[in-house]
């Protein structure tokens, strides 16, 4: 196995993911266990704040971007507020990953990793709206991120990684660490089926669907009211409906679930 470009890797931090991946393979095969567990290790391994597994739909030049979260760790209620926005306005909206949109190529199994800085220059960073406005309030600042394209056109495995603001950047044997591991698990990172596709197509109603994505994409029950040409009463017994099918009580649970469950940390940073 080489690191990504030929570059060094911190012995110390390789070690510690070798036995994260031991301890993966004695975990069950069957839903995301092995999955949180890794990106749960990277996090500790990265000194990270928060961090996720996605597969995006719509991650092209040019794209808008659409991803479906598989796994989150270290999201909390300070954090998550900046992903849900992401969920909104596509993952174009943040300019690191629509940046890395331009570097990944359409040829299968292809495979870019990045941190922040080689991706967007520091004033196109901090000016960019969704920095200021969401990245910034969550005390969240420089990535590393990661795509893995699939078979389907526009279709990537990504990773991202994020350390809270005033902590150190991600430097080169961090980028070479996260390029390795993703070269050499991505299929074990790979997910059976996608939850939240399961829960669009096959359990809901149209309206159910509906209500359900403009809701995941930060809505209140009058503004779906308004979207969708229906009353918020309507809309909000649709609300309760998906909360019976999904067994969860709040907005915020049905929230949680469907994007990756979050893990409360201290004011939102996650320690080693």
């Amino acid at each position: 196995m080489s690191a990504h470009g030929g570059g060094e890797l911190r012995s110390h931090q390789v070690r510690a993911l070798v036995r994260r991946l031991n301890e993966a393979h004695e975990l069950p095969a069957e839903g995301n266990t092995r999955a949180s567990h890794l990106i749960s290790g990277l996090l500790d391994i990265l000194h990270a704040t928060v961090g996720g597994l996605v597969t995006d739909c719509d991650f092209r030049p040019g794209g808008h971007g659409a991803f479906v979260a598989v796994t989150l760790e270290g999201w909390d209620s300070t954090t998550l507020p900046a992903l849900q926005v992401l969920a909104r306005e596509g993952s174009a909206f943040n300019p690191g990953l629509r940046a890395l949109m331009q570097r990944c190529p359409a040829t299968p199994s292809s495979l870019v990793t990045a941190t922040r800085r080689e991706l967007v220059m520091n004033r196109d960073w901090y000016g960019a709206p969704y920095i200021e406005e969401h990245l910034a309030p969550a005390h969240l600042d420089d990535a590393l991120y990661t795509c893995l394209r699939m078979n389907e056109e526009a279709v990537v495995q990504g990773m991202g990684f994020y350390r809270a603001r005033n902590e150190r950047p991600f430097d080169e044997a961090d980028r070479n660490l996260v390029h390795l591991f993703h070269a050499e698990c991505g299929a074990l990172l790979r997910p059976r089926t996608l939850e939240v596709d399961e829960a669009l197509q096959a359990r809901l109603s149209r309206r159910e669907r509906q209500t359900l994505e403009l809701l995941l994409r930060g809505m209140m029950d009058k503004e779906i009211a308004g979207q969708l040409g229906i009353s918020p009463f309507t809309v909000n017994q649709y609300t309760k409906a998906l909360y019976r099918r999904f067994g969860v009580h709040s907005r915020a649970a049905l929230i949680a679930r469907l994007l990756g469950q979050p893990r409360p940390t201290a004011a939102g940073v996650r320690t080693s």
